[in-house]
């Protein structure tokens, strides 16, 4: 039995832990509210016709577009988004795994029964007011995701770890051969997504959890792959451009969202950790700079204003009342669409163009924002304007102006930019970051939750 605590010092200590949750609650409400605030700005959601998660989409113009997901459901929009109907797949028992839409008609969708039936393969000829559905032929293989370059010439590949080909819209397939040189004993891990820059070069992305996210190339139009290790987490989603740039989408549980970069057209890669936790599904670019990534359960957006680019800053949007954000396109800058959880259907807020109000404009002065997310752990993004161009640093202080840090941004035109700052092993609490441009400087507080 304790005695008496004539001091008080038990009370205190009671004190200061209430008052410390009390901050702590606060500070969680004050994230989760200011981020509410920037989702709804971008993203306004729409009445779906269905409560199933909505996992994979193809959009072909601004009136046409399709979703898939939970129970063989498939939703489609004719008219850019404002309504939806849902569309008889033929399947109900098993998920839509991947869609895949070359134009207004001609579309093809796979199912998985893993257990005793394999893949089924759906194919429309008029846009899923019709679907047939065939049995994949090779019943041990497991396929989910689907890429057509044209009519006639497609692949498939997903759990298996297997590439299939197509050249007579999908009536016969024949396996292609990969190569396990550059990856031993991995080049066979499942495959999340293909696509081809043309009708010779094409790459695919996958890999497993907690052992490798992969990268498989073919320049002789998928008749041999190539398999590169890159990356520690698997990969989901990919898109390779003209000019040998290829970027891939992925992360874990334990590391977050991350990508791969390669600037040789696929031989070398450059893996990176945004720093934002989640898993990226989708890439999906507004413009060639402004790229937005759902992070599913995570129940946010990455968001890169530099094309995606190693080494850049990413930021944190949260996605709209909490959903989890699978699949996600922009067809215009003006013009995307995203899917989710509990059938969530998504429009891009064209009356919000850009990040940072329109990135082409020149700011009206030089300003330092406030970081986002603040409260942070252990990233978060400084954002700043110059009216005109200046010799750029940022420091970073204690509350009792010692230094702590000092960074270089250099020179830098007239513009809007974003600075993304990790905690470097410092302690939580409250610092001070100043920017110094020129003759203008501006500092604001910030703090570190771990």
């Amino acid at each position: 039995m304790s005695g008496p605590d004539p001091s008080g010092k038990f009370d205190q200590v009671k004190r200061k832990n209430q008052e410390m949750n009390k901050l702590i609650v606060f500070l969680s409400l004050l994230i989760i509210y200011s981020a509410d605030i920037i989702s709804q700005e971008y993203w306004i959601k729409l009445p779906s016709p269905t409560t199933r998660w909505l996992t994979k989409c193809s959009l072909v113009d601004t009136l046409f577009g399709w979703a898939a997901g939970d129970s063989g459901t498939i939703i489609r929009t004719s008219n850019g988004g404002i309504n939806w109907t849902v569309q008889n797949s033929g399947i109900v028992a098993y998920p839509i795994d991947d869609i895949f839409f070359l134009n207004r008609n001609l579309g093809w969708a796979l199912a998985n029964d893993y257990l005793f039936n394999g893949t089924f393969v759906l194919k429309t000829t008029n846009g899923g007011n019709t679907w047939t559905t065939s049995r994949f032929p090779d019943t041990a293989a497991v396929v989910g995701n689907v890429y057509f370059i044209d009519s006639l010439n497609g692949f498939v590949s997903g759990f298996s770890g297997k590439i299939f080909k197509t050249t007579n819209s999908g009536t016969t397939w024949t396996e292609c051969y990969i190569d396990s040189l550059f990856c031993p004993y991995l080049y066979l891990f499942p495959k999340n997504k293909i696509t081809f820059l043309n009708s010779q070069t094409g790459f695919a992305a996958g890999g497993h959890m907690d052992i490798q996210g992969i990268m498989w190339k073919t320049t002789n139009a998928g008749l041999h792959w190539f398999t590169y290790c890159v990356a520690p987490e698997p990969l989901f989603d990919l898109k390779a451009f003209s000019g040998n740039r290829v970027i891939s989408a992925g992360g874990d549980f334990e590391y977050g969202a991350s990508t791969c970069n390669s600037y040789d057209g696929g031989n070398n890669w450059l893996y990176e950790a945004t720093g934002v936790y989640g898993q990226g599904t989708y890439l999906a670019f507004r413009t060639p700079e402004e790229l937005w990534v759902p992070l599913s359960f995570a129940q946010t957006w990455a968001v890169n204003l530099d094309s995606g680019n190693y080494h850049t800053a990413w930021l944190q949007i949260q996605a709209p009342e909490s959903t989890s954000v699978y699949a996600a396109g922009f067809v215009t800058p003006s013009y995307g669409l995203a899917f989710g959880s509990n059938g969530s259907i998504m429009k891009y807020n064209s009356a919000v163009i850009g990040i940072g109000n329109n990135q082409n404009q020149l700011p009206l002065r030089s300003t330092l924002r406030q970081n986002y997310p603040n409260p942070f752990n252990p990233s978060t993004v400084i954002s700043y304007d110059l009216i005109k161009p200046a010799f750029v640093k940022i420091i970073i202080y204690d509350l009792l102006g010692k230094q702590l840090n000092i960074f270089i941004e250099g020179y830098k035109p007239a513009g809007s930019y974003h600075f993304k700052f990790r905690d470097f092993g410092l302690a939580s609490g409250v610092y001070i970051y100043r920017l110094e441009a020129g003759d203008f400087t501006e500092s604001r507080k910030m703090v570190l939750i771990k």
